[in-house]
């Protein structure tokens, strides 16, 4: 599946999208991103999954879906 990365989270990484397999859930995309990228668990970030923002660790996470780590929106 494609995760695409935005604003800060795109710096620290350094590409504008990851590709990763064989994972089933929300945690499990977290677990596996804060292990390969360490910093990112001083992040803080949203998740969407196919333009919808997902707050469930437990949201199960296809193939064909797509992801976007997203920073927090400010604006004044």
């Amino acid at each position: 599946m494609r995760v695409l990365l935005f604003g800060k989270l795109k710096d620290i990484i350094g590409t504008n999208s990851i590709e990763v397999r064989g994972l089933k859930r929300i945690s499990d995309l977290k677990e596996f991103l804060f292990q390969k990228f360490p910093e990112l668990k001083n992040q803080t970030f949203s998740i969407s999954v196919n333009f919808e923002i997902v707050l469930e660790e437990d949201l199960e996470i296809k193939e064909n879906d797509e992801i976007a780590l997203l920073p927090p929106i400010s604006g004044g």
